[in-house]
């Protein structure tokens, strides 16, 4: 039901346990593993909060706090897991991709905003994907407006600052992205010069290298967006956005991480 073997969430609960939330003397309404599972299935699931509420027999502004109290430190007990895997996996060629999350129409000004993308016809945020060649997620970059290209949300996400040296051009191991990163340094397929152009033997099978090494990291964000947060619609604050996807990011290495060592 969250997305994690028993053997992960009793080693997840041990270490929120002991970030030290509940040895301060305020007294919590769920204990650390039932406030764990309730976090874990409100991302695994996207269930409302007065479901959740239900489900655990507390209140609707319980699970409220709880989920932004947790996910932060979600985030900060599994750093050491995620940091470990980019170092590791940005030494291979990587594989770049992006995908939206929808947020709903929230307000009237929403489509003048920059969240509205044309291409997808919703509003939403842009993610930027970095995946392995072997189909793990790497890491996530800041989510950016989804009316955002996603040349510039790589830039803008910070994914850039972190490929910096590590280009193909700078003999580097690169990595490989679609058409619309064209100009990022990523390796991209080859366009047509012209309309009556036709694409040579050799650039054909290029693109066809680029394509089934690309496909991939269109398997890891399928497994990300199984943490339904990220793609049934997202319902709390915009501004809160950013540490549900760090956290989620987190969560979904550890899972891959821990169950395949």
């Amino acid at each position: 039901m969250t997305g994690l073997t028993r053997d992960q969430v009793d080693d997840l609960v041990e270490r929120v346990a002991g970030h030290g939330l509940w040895s301060l003397r305020r007294r919590r309404a769920l204990d650390p593993r039932r406030a764990v599972v309730a976090v874990l299935l409100y991302l695994r699931h996207n269930l409302s909060q007065p479901l959740l509420a239900e489900l655990f027999g507390c209140s609707q502004p319980t699970i409220s706090r709880l989920v932004t109290l947790l996910l932060p430190v979600l985030t900060q007990v599994l750093a050491a897991t995620t940091e470990a895997t980019a170092e590791r996996e940005l030494r291979s060629t990587v594989r770049v991709d992006g995908f939206l999350v929808p947020i709903g129409d929230r307000r009237k000004d929403t489509y003048t905003s920059g969240m509205y993308s044309g291409k997808r016809h919703r509003c939403g945020f842009n993610v930027q994907v970095v995946a392995s060649w072997h189909g793990r997620l790497v890491m996530t970059g800041r989510p950016q407006p989804g009316a955002m290209h996603d040349a510039r949300a790589f830039r803008e996400s910070g994914l850039a600052e972190v490929f910096a040296g590590r280009m193909h051009a700078d003999g580097g191991p690169g990595g490989f992205a679609d058409t619309a990163y064209t100009g990022t340094g990523l390796m991209v397929p080859k366009r047509r010069t012209g309309p009556d152009q036709p694409l040579s033997e050799h650039i054909r099978r290029f693109n066809k290298t680029i394509a089934s090494h690309r496909a991939c990291v269109e398997r890891v964000i399928a497994h990300l967006k199984n943490w339904k947060i990220l793609a049934t619609g997202y319902r709390r604050l915009l501004a809160n956005f950013p540490a549900t996807l760090a956290a989620v990011t987190a969560l979904e290495i550890y899972r891959t991480s821990t169950s395949a060592s």
